[in-house]
């Protein structure tokens, strides 16, 4: 019994020494007590602390400034800018035998940028690739589709590799606007690798276009209608033309102008056509006066695109198209005649019987009108009016 009793009094003081040797160590916190700071801790100050900020939307690269004369020049394409203008409409050639012309809505007109485009690269270059807007007089703003990009050719939404071409990026503006117009600024931007840029959707709803290179055209445009920088003068610009008639030249297999010249307008004349489908919609005009070289004589040809774009053809290999035209001259006179579109053809030529009258009407001052009816199908109907201008003039200079 006595060494049970010691050896319970053995453990009790074992126990105690184990106690005191921790006497050092710091209490366990209670429930509802804060922790201690660490000892090499400075106190954090939590005065004027924010939450973190939401990360930030994607930005795009400075534009670089250009101005009509510069051009962009990399790897891959040099593309230059030579002029801005403000037009009511506008066509240009695609082949020696058509012609397109630019999509104008009803109550706009045009802000025409031209130039030259060089494809360096060892592949096709898309439009599609070049992301484009515009902002006119500061304030009115045209994005995506809306800021037209065609190359001069048959296929104009893309250029082959190893190929220059002439180019045009339009847009669309009211008659208001057009009429207080101070200045244009076109911008372009492009990944290096010619990849179509993707679009970021921001948090706030907008978009963003995310882009490696930036460029900013900016441009005014002169009472002539010359692009001017929008802090300089117009020096060295060629003065207007005196009137709508210009002589143009063919070009040979080479490309080269010939001396066989015609005589057209600057731009096509709006106008309307009706057929069993449609009334009196937008119709394109253009006409072409020049010399057959079989038989020395006059030759008038009228060039129609239904809707401002679709070119009027026979499609057929077999029979010609005839129309029966009514023209009204400028002093109110009607002449009925007729016309040919020949098999393959994409002009309707007056028939030699008229071209005299044609041209008499056309040398004096005023507006000539022409009413055009399908033969065999005379439900379609074509419906223009020219003004004469110049006409006289510049036919009388290349006629003698």
């Amino acid at each position: 019994m006595k060494k049970f009793f010691a050896l319970i009094l053995a453990l009790a003081l074992t126990l105690v020494l184990a106690a005191c040797g921790g006497g050092n160590d710091a209490p366990a916190p209670e429930k509802d007590d804060p922790p201690a700071p660490a000892e090499d801790a400075a106190p954090e100050d939590t005065a004027g602390t924010e939450a973190p900020e939401e990360s930030a939307e994607p930005e795009e690269p400075s534009a670089i400034p250009l101005q009509c004369g510069d051009s962009i020049d990399n790897d891959n394409f040099k593309m230059t800018f030579d002029s801005v203008e403000l037009l009511p409409e506008y066509s240009y050639q695609t082949s020696e035998y058509s012609s397109t012309s630019l999509y104008v809505e009803n109550g706009y007109q045009l802000v025409v940028v031209k130039g030259h485009f060089e494809n360096k690269s060892t592949g096709p270059i898309s439009d599609s690739s070049l992301v484009r807007s515009a902002v006119v007089n500061d304030s009115y703003t045209v994005e995506g589709h809306d800021v037209r990009f065609h190359f001069i050719r048959d296929k104009y939404f893309e250029i082959d590799a190893y190929t220059d071409l002439d180019y045009v990026l339009y847009i669309n503006i009211p008659e208001k606007l057009a009429g207080i117009f101070e200045t244009v600024t076109f911008t372009i931007g492009f990944n290096d690798d010619l990849s179509i840029p993707a679009t970021i959707f921001n948090s706030d709803g907008t978009q963003t276009v995310e882009t490696d290179h930036l460029y900013a055209l900016t441009s005014g445009i002169t009472a002539g209608g010359d692009a001017v920088p929008a802090d300089g003068d117009a020096a060295g610009s060629a003065p207007a033309a005196e009137g709508s008639w210009a002589v143009n030249y063919y070009v040979d297999d080479f490309d080269q102008p010939t001396d066989q010249w015609y005589i057209t307008t600057n731009n096509s004349v709006t106008g309307n056509f009706s057929n069993s489908a449609t009334t009196k919609s937008q119709l394109n005009a253009q006409m072409a006066i020049d010399k057959d070289e079989e038989t020395g004589g006059d030759r008038i040809a009228i060039f129609l695109w239904e809707y401002g774009r679709t070119m009027v053809k026979n499609s057929s290999e077999q029979s010609v198209d005839q129309y029966n035209i009514t023209m009204r001259a400028s002093d109110g006179t009607d002449h009925e005649m007729t016309g040919t579109m020949y098999c393959g053809g994409d002009r309707l030529f007056i028939d030699d019987a008229y071209v005299g009258d044609v041209i008499a009407a056309m040398k004096e001052a005023g507006t000539v009108s022409f009413r055009i009816v399908d033969a065999n199908r005379t439900t379609s109907t074509y419906l223009f009016s020219i003004e004469t201008s110049n006409f006289g003039s510049v036919y009388d200079s290349m006629a003698g």
